[in-house]
Parts: C-alpha cells; structure tokens; sequence
C-alpha cells in the first residue's frame, strides 16, 4: 500500500512539474511544432490573448537586424502581409512603417503604422526591437481598419553560435472581429511568421552586413 502511495504521489509531482515546464510567467505553451514554441496569456480588457513564439536558428544577429530593416522584404514572411513601405528610418536605432495584412472574408483588412526602436545589450549579446502601432499617426487608406497593440522582437546570440529568437505582440485587430473568434487562431501569426523568417533569413541579401552599434 506504501508503494502505491509512493507511486501516485510521485505521479502527481511528475504533472506538476510538467504543468509548471508549459507556463512561464503566465505564458501557457500552445503549440511545439518545427522547432517553434508558441505561448499565450490570458486576455487583459481588451479580450485578445497576447502572443509569444520563440525559435533557435543557424544565424547571426547582424543577419537579424538586416531582416528587420528590410521594411520591403516583410512581404516574403511577414504573416499575411499584403504591403509594407518604409514611412521614417533615424540611424540604427528607430524605424516607423506601415503594412496592410490581409483579414479572412467578409472582414476589411487591417493596417497600421509601426514604430520599431532598436537596443543593443553588449553583456547579454540580445538585440531588442520595441514595436508600438502609432494610433493616429497617418491614415493610409480609410477603407482599411486600424489595429492597435505593442510587443517586441528580441534575438540573442548564444554561446553555441545559435540565434535564440522571441516575438511577442498583444494586437487589438479592432473592427468586428470577435475576441473569441481571434482567439482560436491567435498561434497563427507567430507560428508562420517564425516559420517563414527561418528561411528568410538566409537569403544573400541578409549576408555580411555589420552595425555600428552591434558590438
């Protein structure tokens, strides 16, 4: 009967621990698919669900930061983006652009203005890019509905010479999408779009790049 005791409560402490392994920091794995984790925390007021998806790849982070001020080449990987162009760049450090992503029928589709402030952490060899969609910023075409959100991009270098890559968003699609419905397909974006920046970011054109400010 001990052992039988033993045995469940070892049982319970193996899920446990399991559970605690899927959450980190209120994130809560969603999908472990190609090599991409994606997790979601609970939706705030707005009832959207933010997002976080995170990938290891074979690349540097000068390939990295050349693949964020690509503002044109969102358009290979970017997830749905339909057009993207470069509004304002100030040196490395602050970029603003505008992308339309295309919206399932019969929804309008969604743009926004995106304002992209890039850090360099020499100790922690990361690279952050704060993004903030600027709320009446310029209206592009009336027609389309404004999301509204902020996140991240960070990417660091790792001893291994491996690029350990996290985007993070919490997006209002706004219009008449509903949250619950956003909800159900919210592992979507990250998913793709990690999926297709792995190989994006091979291309020739990302290669052989340096930053001043990349040390």
């Amino acid at each position: 009967m001990n052992r039988i005791k033993s045995l469940i409560v070892l049982l319970l402490l193996c899920v446990f621990q399991f559970s605690m392994a899927q959450m980190q920091d209120g994130w809560s794995l969603q999908k472990d698919a190609s090599g991409i984790k994606v997790y979601t925390k609970e939706a705030g007021d707005s009832g959207y669900k933010p997002f976080k998806a995170t990938v290891l790849l074979d690349n540097t982070v000068e390939e990295f930061a050349s693949v964020m001020y690509d503002v044109d080449g969102l358009l290979d990987w970017g997830y749905k983006i339909k057009t993207a162009w470069l509004f304002e760049r100030s040196g490395d450090s602050l970029q603003i652009y505008y992308a339309e992503a295309k919206a399932p029928f019969p929804y309008k589709n969604r743009d926004g203005i995106y304002k992209n402030v890039f850090q360099w952490n020499s100790k922690t060899k990361t690279l952050l890019v704060k993004i903030n969609l600027l709320e009446n910023y310029k209206v592009v075409d009336p027609d389309l509905v404004a999301i509204k959100g902020h996140g991240y991009w960070s990417a660091t270098q790792l001893n291994s010479g491996k690029l350990e890559v996290t985007f993070m968003m919490e997006v209002n699609p706004g219009g008449e999408i509903p949250a619950w419905m956003a909800n159900m397909v919210v592992d979507d974006s990250p998913y793709y779009t990690l999926l297709n920046l792995r190989e994006a970011i091979n291309k020739p054109k990302y290669k052989n790049k340096k930053y001043s400010f990349i040390k």
